[in-house]
């Protein structure tokens, strides 16, 4: 009776025994492959993701870097553009207290060419205009008239368009004398630009 009972009580320690061993080699399994998946699958995903920010970091410095020198090159460009456009500005035009001077130096190229009965005055603006809206420069009008010969208006108009700056002969009209008198009655219609005030502070705004 006692031998019977200390054969079962044997044989369920040992089934438990075999449970044991079986349940642990199952977690043993479990956290190996837990582990490898981690290993195979996890971990290069977090390299990968790690290299991902570091390129990202990268490129918005890259980016941040070309966009400075980007607007570097477009404030250079611009002070360039603005340099190239005073100089044109230059070329063609006079300041605009240096008005009369001009005025002074036409009638001085008339006396010069001994044109007669030499006359000037100031004209208002022109229904039409060449500078449009121009915020650098404006046309100053003038009208004159005299008598000459035609190789005395032909030397005149010469000495107008390669003048510096230009004066601009917008008209010209004229009316032919007698058959005893070489000279005509000459009129025309003058035009020259001068700068504005606003120009130089109107630049300097669009370098900055």
């Amino acid at each position: 009776m006692c031998a019977s009972r200390t054969g079962r009580i044997m044989k369920s320690i040992i089934k438990c025994s075999r449970y044991t061993i079986v349940t642990a080699a199952v977690w043993a399994v479990s956290v190996v492959l837990l582990g490898g998946g981690y290993a195979l699958l996890y971990a290069p995903q977090q390299v990968m993701a790690t290299q991902v920010k570091k390129q990202c970091a990268e490129s918005q410095s890259a980016l941040e870097q070309a966009q400075l020198v980007a607007r570097d090159k477009t404030k250079a460009m611009q002070k360039q553009q603005c340099e190239d456009i005073n100089q044109l500005i230059s070329g063609f035009s006079i300041p605009q207290n240096a008005t009369t001077e001009l005025v002074f130096e036409i009638g001085r190229i008339a006396q010069e060419l001994r044109l007669s009965e030499f006359s000037s005055k100031n004209q208002k603006k022109k229904n039409y205009t060449t500078v449009g809206k121009s915020t650098f420069v404006s046309e100053v009008w003038l009208k004159v008239e005299f008598q000459a010969t035609f190789e005395q208006f032909a030397q005149f108009i010469n000495r107008l368009e390669s003048h510096n700056p230009v004066v601009f002969v917008e008209e010209i009209s004229f009316r032919r004398g007698s058959q005893s008198d070489k000279s005509h009655k000459m009129s025309l219609q003058l035009s020259f630009l001068a700068e504005t005030k606003t120009k130089n502070k109107k630049v300097a705004l669009a370098t900055h």
